[in-house]
């Protein structure tokens, strides 16, 4: 049963955020094609004037990666001073302009991730944690310094995943994480625990999402797409899946896609692009590198080496 199910995506005004921040230099994950999450690694800053940031009505998170700095927020009429070490983290409020400056910082190379995914998102996980009852209600956070280890762990996943070129899937999942986690610790409802029944995920149901999964492997699944062939929430569709696979959604998708890639060095003389493309790869590199990480040999190595065991010829022992 084929699910055409729609993401939310990100405003445009997330996508001009990394014009006005002075660093020295950024890399973005907007080349990978993700439409449900947005990453930008800022490294260092260029000026210590002050700046007004572009006011987008995503969530924003930003998580410092390396170095220690300083940073000066006005609000209320007057600048507040933050100090930022590696793994500290900033929730900043939506829809709202902010004024921003740097003082000169102690490495001058330190790093910072900025994190945005849509506001539909935060809404969605907002609503579903609503008890009967409560007012339909989207928080909005004050921007606040804290340590977070969970947000700081995933921020360094998502670099990863940007240097491997992770496919949106990866990207979905997080940001679905990110609103449940912003919504449950940070929100107007935080202290309440959610005692609902969360349901599960039957032999049925999963082996129908894996027969989805088998079969649509080279197109950009989506979380609700896989949730919805479970009939359960996306919001615990990761946890239920990975429970029963030992696997997380994305995790097994890519091993589907890499299995069917090197069956296809083997048994066709499709180039490594063409492959690349067939399993479902926006580039080529992205396909090497991942390919590489599970098998210990680019494709193309991957073919000769397969090429050169079938036509080395077999040296028979002479008989005495």
């Amino acid at each position: 049963m084929a699910v055409h199910a729609t993401t939310a995506s990100l405003a445009n005004e997330s996508l001009l955020c990394r014009t006005v921040i002075p660093s020295v230099e950024s890399i973005s994950s907007r080349d990978l094609g993700w439409t449900s999450l947005l990453l930008d690694l800022h490294t260092g800053v260029s000026s210590n004037e002050p700046y007004t940031s572009v006011a987008t009505p995503d969530p924003r998170v930003g998580v410092s990666i390396s170095g220690r700095y300083s940073s000066d927020f006005f609000t209320r009429g007057r600048w507040r001073h933050d100090v930022h070490s590696p793994g500290s983290i900033c929730v900043h409020r939506t829809g709202e302009e902010a004024r921003y400056r740097f003082p000169v910082p102690d490495d001058i190379n330190h790093k910072t991730a900025l994190i945005y995914f849509p506001l539909a998102q935060l809404a969605s996980a907002a609503d579903h944690f609503r008890r009967a009852g409560q007012t339909d209600h989207v928080p909005s956070f004050n921007s606040v310094v804290d340590r977070d280890p969970a947000i700081a762990h995933v921020a360094f996943a998502l670099l990863r995943a940007m240097s491997n070129g992770g496919g949106d899937l990866y990207a979905e999942t997080v940001a679905a994480w990110l609103a449940v986690h912003l919504v449950s610790r940070y929100g107007p409802n935080a202290s309440l625990d959610d005692d609902r029944n969360v349901g599960s995920i039957t032999d049925s149901r999963l082996s129908r999402v894996i027969e989805f999964m088998s079969i649509h492997f080279a197109e950009p699944l989506t979380l609700e797409q896989l949730a919805a062939e479970a009939c359960i929430s996306k919001y615990h569709f990761t946890r239920l899946f990975r429970s029963k696979i030992g696997q997380t959604p994305y995790r097994y998708l890519a091993d589907l896609r890499l299995d069917a890639a090197r069956q296809m060095l083997v048994s066709t003389d499709l180039s490594v692009a063409q492959v690349s493309n067939a399993c479902g790869y926006s580039a080529a590199s992205h396909f090497s590198a991942a390919f590489a990480v599970k098998f210990g040999l680019t494709p193309t190595d991957f073919r000769s080496s397969r090429f050169d065991r079938q036509q080395r010829p077999q040296i028979r022992p002479s008989a005495d």
